[in-house]
C-alpha cells in the first residue's frame, strides 16, 4: 500500500459541493485538485499542469493591478464625458425652453 495520508477537513456543505461542481467543470475533482494545489505550494511538480497557476498568479499580479488601473482611469474618462455631455444637454434644453417663453411673453 501506497505511503499516503487520508486528510479530512471541516468546510460547508454548500462550498464544497460548489468546489466539486467546479472542478468537474474544470475536467478534475476536488480531491485531485487539493492534492495538486499542496504540491505547488511544497514546490513539487504537479504530474499535470496546474489549474491553479500560483507562480504564474504571483508574477502576474502587478501587471493585473496595472489593467485594473487603466480599466479604471478609461471608466472615469467615460463616465465625465457623460456626465459632461448630459449637462451641456440639460443647459441648452432649459436655454432653449426660456427663450421659447421669452418669445411668447413679448408684445
Amino acid at each position: 500500500m501506497t505511503n499516503k495520508k487520508l486528510a479530512t477537513f471541516r468546510i460547508d456543505a454548500s462550498k464544497w459541493q460548489a468546489f466539486q461542481q467546479w472542478a468537474k467543470r474544470s475536467g478534475s475533482n476536488a480531491s485531485a485538485l487539493l492534492v495538486e494545489y499542496i504540491e505547488e505550494c511544497l514546490d513539487t511538480a504537479p504530474t499535470r499542469r496546474s489549474i491553479f497557476p500560483l507562480n504564474q498568479t504571483a508574477n502576474n499580479i502587478d501587471e493585473r493591478i496595472g489593467s485594473i488601473d487603466e480599466r479604471l482611469k478609461l471608466l472615469e474618462a467615460s463616465v465625465e464625458r457623460r456626465v459632461k455631455e448630459a449637462i451641456e444637454q440639460q443647459i441648452a434644453y432649459h436655454l432653449a425652453e426660456l427663450a421659447s417663453k421669452s418669445e411668447k411673453s413679448q408684445p
